[in-house]
């Protein structure tokens, strides 16, 4: 991705882009009355979580390999 700094744009274009800062409301830039893009704040990523994160956090509640005390009615 190709990065600018906002002091190297024309003058008009920094303002456009501080007044998106302030008010956080998007600028639609069209062409010949069609809308070519869209212009918006940039959004911070969230962290993902590290691996293993959900370690120890479940809870075994029974042998699901041995055969069961009473046989379900649906498989009679």
């Amino acid at each position: 991705m190709t990065q600018i700094a906002i002091t190297e744009l024309p003058e008009a274009l920094q303002q456009f882009l501080l007044e998106i800062e302030q008010t956080n409301t998007p600028l639609t830039v069209t062409q010949e009355g069609k809308p070519l893009l869209i212009i918006s704040r940039a959004t911070p990523l969230k962290p993902r979580a590290a691996a293993g994160c959900m370690k120890d956090s479940g809870k075994i509640l029974g042998d699901i390999i041995s055969p069961i005390e009473q046989p379900w009615e649906v498989l009679q």
